[in-house]
């Protein structure tokens, strides 16, 4: 699956990925190979993950986009953006990218 691709591209691990998305890594995998295709709530948090990548991409390279997402960031109380995400945490990563991004 080609959004996996996208999202794997920017840093972020097929394990860190499956964490996010509350999938497993084989889902992954099987995603990433074109066996299968994520459905329900694991669907709707992979495109959000992809939307974050894609704004991220506005301003950074994928090198950039996978040191800001691994960093501890002073505007998610010291910590790493890819930890939030993998507890679930999308919409504060969000907000945070959007101002990143330009204040949108």
């Amino acid at each position: 699956m080609r959004v996996v691709d996208e999202v794997t591209r920017s840093g972020i691990t097929q394990a860190e990925l499956a964490k996010a998305v509350g999938a497993g890594a084989r889902s992954v995998q099987n995603w990433a190979s074109g066996h299968n295709a994520p459905r329900g709530k694991a669907a709707e948090r992979l495109l959000d993950i992809r939307t974050i990548v894609e704004l991220l991409g506005d301003s950074y390279t994928d090198e950039g986009i996978d040191i800001w997402l691994h960093s501890r960031n002073r505007n998610l109380n010291m910590r790493r953006p890819i930890d939030l995400l993998t507890e679930g945490q999308v919409d504060q990563v969000l907000d945070q990218v959007k101002w990143v991004a330009g204040g949108m």
